[in-house]
């Protein structure tokens, strides 16, 4: 079916009339006949019947009215956004675990309220993960830290987090690998950029975990590291939401480690209408060093 057949069979049931049809899509009374044959032809079902003059629509016609005024508008939808470059539409956005739970549910709930037409598409996972998947246009942005440097993509800077070592409730303060009590690590698997940095933090001091342990969730990791099951490196606004972190103790990571930027990427070329949307509610957000 073609989007003119089905222009004209709206227009045809609504005015009731071929002359009418004809005027309002300016064409002749023979072409609206003629497209209304194909229609019947190609679906094999009469839509409407013949009285003299008159055209009586059956209760298919009815039908095919109601599904042919949804893809016209849809249609109708589609040339306009893409025509004047307007936020909307089928949206992916790849983040961290860390940042879906603590930063994107007021900038996403701002989106929504904008741009009420956006159809969002939210995956999380670790940076590895998320930066191949963008490259290979599964993502069409993506937010995360420590990303590597590619020519072929554009970034800004969307806030700030700050990373802290967790562990059991009542550890001693730590400010190098050797005040840690226990020979274990619980962390993301290798592509996560906040492992990296507690790896990176061991080897600053020419030292090592006798035992990492990857786990799948930062539940996970703050659970099984309240039950005394080693240490990790969580966002400090992780631990600040934790419902259970009296059973915790936090401790800082002097220097860059401690700091890491959350990036806004996408692929050069590819800035569309979502990601600026998006981009401005975060800015707007001003999201501020965590202290």
């Amino acid at each position: 079916m073609e989007i003119s057949e089905l222009k004209t069979l709206i227009s045809l049931v609504e005015t009731g009339s071929v002359t009418a049809t004809a005027r309002e899509l300016n064409r002749v009374p023979s072409a609206i006949t003629s497209r209304i044959q194909q229609l019947e032809d190609h679906l094999g079902i009469p839509l409407f019947y013949r009285e003299k003059k008159r055209l009586i629509v059956t209760s298919k016609a009815l039908e095919l009215y109601e599904y042919a005024c949804q893809i016209v508008k849809l249609v109708n939808t589609a040339e306009l956004n893409i025509k004047t470059n307007c936020p909307g539409g089928k949206f992916r956005i790849g983040a961290l675990e860390s940042i879906a739970a603590t930063r994107l549910p007021l900038p996403l709930t701002k989106l929504y309220e904008g741009v009420p037409n956006i159809e969002l598409e939210l995956i999380t996972g670790i940076r590895d993960t998320l930066y191949n998947a963008l490259i290979n246009g599964q993502h069409d942005a993506i937010l995360i830290g420590d990303a590597p440097f590619d020519e072929k993509l554009e970034r800004v800077t969307a806030f700030e987090e700050e990373l802290i070592i967790i562990a059991s409730k009542n550890h001693t303060e730590i400010k190098k690998p050797h005040d840690i009590k226990s020979s274990n690590i619980l962390v993301f698997r290798e592509g996560c950029s906040y492992r990296d940095r507690l790896l990176n933090w061991y080897h600053s001091f020419n030292s090592y975990p006798k035992r990492v342990t990857e786990v799948t969730s930062y539940h996970a990791i703050l659970g099984s590291v309240a039950a005394g099951m080693g240490i990790g490196i969580v966002p400090k606004i992780m631990f600040d939401q934790f419902s259970n972190k009296h059973l915790l103790s936090k401790h800082a990571i002097e220097g860059p480690l401690g700091q890491i930027k959350i990036e806004l990427i996408w692929k050069k070329g590819w800035l569309s209408a979502n990601i600026i949307a998006l981009q401005s509610i975060l800015a707007y957000q001003k999201y501020p060093k965590i202290e």
